[in-house]
């Protein structure tokens, strides 16, 4: 009998968009409310990044590391 791990199956909601010009950044960030995959309301705060399209991809990608390191701080169980 072999045994066969299953993953959680997971759903990562975001949404990106550029504008030209410089946004303020800080302070309280606008949110948006959307419907979840189990049917419940939920709300996601916005975050802004303003810079040149290097120093914002360079931003946006540390980010989605640190996104990571906080909802699985074990390296054993990465992909």
């Amino acid at each position: 009998m072999s045994l066969k791990l299953v993953r959680e199956q997971l759903t990562l909601v975001y949404g990106m968009r550029l504008f030209a010009g410089s946004a303020r950044e800080g302070g309280a960030h606008a949110h948006v409310r959307f419907r979840a995959p189990d049917g419940s309301d939920e709300e996601l705060a916005l975050h802004t990044i303003s810079g040149t399209r290097a120093e914002i991809r360079e931003q946006l990608l540390q980010s989605i590391d640190a996104f990571f390191d906080l909802v699985d701080p074990s390296p054993s169980s990465r992909d």
